[in-house]
């Protein structure tokens, strides 16, 4: 009887054409066969998968089933002046994305932060995790177990040393759950995620620790998982928040009430107010962490640099700070874990490998400048989120800027202002909004900064429209 099939119950043959052919294959000659087979199956012509600018060959860790390419508008972000450990000078951020006024939202945030003198970055650690679990027959069991596992810290580094060179096995913590124990493996991983790096190196850890029969007396262990679910993996969790899975990156600036009012068309008392409100909504809601937009950034860099993009899950919590200060607004932003790398995964295909260099990401130890970049543009599209949401520019960029519409025709608007709003065009940085007592001057750029950078010559810019 073969492997899966039940007595008296033969397995029904496969139905011709059902299953996609040429698995495990990676050709281009396969890729047009796959496509060919989607097109009888779904009756859809499918014109736009027929070229793609990838070799299939080059893809083995990749993809499986390969039938084409998705292309995703990719738009730049920027500049935005950074002081940080990994990253200093003005950085472009390249954002894969489809939602319209998110780059020129960014791009208004970085040139406030920019124009305040930048902005600060730290990258606080590094940590990757797995967590297998072992189910015992009895609490006695586990407990047992959980006490004496982690006196082999050090056989299991060296198991994890014949894995993989980059893997460094930083702890082991079991938890015990009734009569099972979810231990969970911390790692450094240099400039890789390191998902993949760790769950193999776990898996033949956990095997060396099968094999010790003073950790695990005969028909003790009823069963084992590689991962238990309690590491966080791909899943927003307040454990990934409160210790970080991936990098751990801060971000802070500060910006004085003449930009403030000038760049983001507000003042200091009402966007800190406007964050007072969210900070208690996302209390009362049960979000995670609390800030306006950290999942789009993290989203739009992840997607074009060739991260899991799956990763966003958890990597998108942040912590969003905003503090009144006498001359105007102190900003920060935490985010606890991104889950990112800048070799292995996608970051070798050629868009995403390119996009990467152009932002200094390329060579050695740039993981963390990386994850810099992320925390100063998320900090920047924060600022200029809540910004909008304040001022009531939010809905007129979006309807600018977000909104599927047909280009205007020569002498055909695109739309049509009521005169009520004709005093107040949101997309007209001309002509900004009454605000009683004139704002005060702007400060002077930073010294050595372009004044002449994009943007720099716009008194009032929309949030649609740096």
């Amino acid at each position: 009887m073969s492997s899966g099939e039940s007595p008296g119950r033969p397995i029904p043959p496969r139905a011709p054409g059902r299953y996609v052919p040429a698995r495990g294959v990676y050709t281009e000659a396969a890729r047009l066969r796959r496509l060919s087979w989607l097109r009888s199956v779904t009756r859809s012509a499918l014109d736009s998968l027929q070229h793609t600018r990838l070799d299939a060959a080059t893809l083995t860790g990749n993809i499986e089933g390969l039938v084409g390419t998705v292309e995703i508008p990719v738009g730049v972000a920027g500049p935005l002046l950074f002081h940080g450990t990994h990253v200093q000078g003005e950085v472009y951020a390249p954002m894969a994305t489809t939602e319209g006024a998110l780059v020129s939202s960014a791009t208004r945030g970085a040139l406030a932060v920019t124009m305040a003198g930048g902005v600060s970055t730290h990258a606080l650690s590094q940590a990757m995790t797995r967590a297998p679990v072992f189910a015992f027959s009895r609490l006695a069991g586990a407990a047992r177990f959980a006490s004496a596992v982690v006196q082999h810290l050090g056989d299991l580094r060296t198991a994890v040393g014949q894995v993989s060179r980059h893997a460094v096995l930083v702890s082991v913590e079991p938890v015990v759950l009734g009569r099972t124990v979810h231990l969970r493996f911390r790692y450094t991983t240099g400039d890789a995620s390191g998902q993949n790096m760790t769950t193999a190196c776990t898996w033949h850890a956990c095997q060396w620790i099968l094999r010790q029969p003073h950790l695990v007396a005969d028909g003790e262990v009823e069963s084992f998982l590689i991962e238990g679910n309690t590491s966080g993996d791909k899943k927003a969790s307040a454990q990934a928040v409160a210790e970080g899975r991936g990098i751990r990156v801060a971000a802070d600036c500060l910006l004085p009430a003449g930009i403030v009012e000038r760049v983001l068309r507000t003042t200091p008392d009402e966007l800190v107010g406007g964050y007072r409100h969210i900070t208690a909504g996302a209390v009362h809601s049960g979000v995670l962490g609390s800030h306006a937009n950290t999942a789009n950034m993290v989203a739009a860099v992840f997607t074009a640099t060739g991260q899991d993009i799956a990763c966003v899950h958890e990597s998108g919590s942040g912590q969003f700070v905003l503090e009144r200060t006498p001359d105007g607004v102190y900003a920060s932003m935490t985010l606890p874990g991104l889950a990112l790398g800048t070799v292995g995964g996608g970051t070798h295909l050629p868009t995403q490998h390119e996009l990467l260099a152009a932002m200094g990401c390329a060579g050695p130890g740039s993981a963390a400048r990386l994850a810099e970049i992320v925390a100063g543009f998320a900090l920047a599209l924060d600022l200029s989120t809540v910004s909008a949401a304040v001022s009531g520019d939010f809905v007129g960029a979006h309807e600018r800027l977000g909104r599927n519409r047909p280009l205007a025709r020569s002498g055909v608007p695109r739309r049509t202002v009521p005169p009520a709003a004709a005093e107040r065009r949101t997309g007209d940085p001309a002509t900004p909004a009454p605000r009683g007592p004139r704002p005060a001057a702007v400060p002077h750029p930073a010294p050595g900064h372009d004044r002449t950078a994009p943007g720099h010559d716009r008194a009032t810019p929309s949030p649609g429209e740096p």
